[in-house]
């Protein structure tokens, strides 16, 4: 048996030890040291995380090949944008989290949104003025530039992911939208691993295939 075959032998016998509700939903390449969660866990997972960051609700959420639609209300203006995952990083107790905004990025009727502004934006001002627009109004920790949505916040004292395990430790996710999930992948491979049972909140085997 070739060593690439002797690590898919290895990678389908780790996929096997996960919890029968996941054992059907993670799928893993060994060879580029990533796995991939479907498109209903990431979405529980990020409504979980965003819960909690001030004046943002995330409301109808739809899954897309290449991105995710998503309708948000930001200190009580309404957007329906559209994002995919691309960076996670929980260093000095707090996370970062990078969301590319490759498509539509649109002000819905909203009542904090004056006439004026709507007018604006229906003659073409386009993504400048929007940005202009939410410079004003985005709350503390979150951030959009024209191409990425930024937000950031301290990581919890308690629960699923508390800040004291990434006090003096970091882990940077990188990750990739397709039609079946977002693949993530991390620099320190058994660092994922660990996110992912603190995440998920399950017990994990955390030896990674081929270890």
């Amino acid at each position: 048996m070739s060593g690439a075959s002797r690590w898919w032998e290895s990678a389908r016998e780790w996929v096997g030890k996960l919890p029968s509700g996941l054992s059907g939903q993670v799928t893993v390449d060994v060879a580029r040291k990533r796995v991939r969660l479907p498109h209903p866990r990431v979405e529980a997972l990020a409504r979980k995380a965003l819960k909690d960051v001030k004046a943002l609700s995330v409301g109808e959420w739809a899954y897309g090949p290449r991105a995710y639609d998503v309708r948000l209300e930001v200190s009580g203006w309404k957007l329906r944008v559209e994002v995919a995952l691309e960076r996670l990083e929980l260093a000095s107790g707090r996370y970062h989290l990078t969301l590319l905004t490759p498509g539509r990025v649109d002000l819905e009727e909203s009542r904090a949104a004056s006439a004026l502004v709507q007018g604006v934006l229906r003659l073409g001002g386009g993504k400048a003025a929007l940005r202009t627009v939410l410079d004003q109004v985005m709350p503390k920790g979150l951030s959009w530039d024209g191409q990425r949505f930024q937000v950031s916040g301290a990581l919890p004292k308690e629960g699923a992911v508390p800040a004291r395990l990434f006090e003096s430790t970091s882990l940077v996710v990188n990750a990739e939208h397709d039609a079946e999930g977002v693949w993530l992948s991390a620099e320190a491979w058994p660092g994922l691993m660990d996110l992912m049972q603190a995440a998920l909140s399950v017990d994990l085997p955390r030896k990674p295939p081929g270890a």
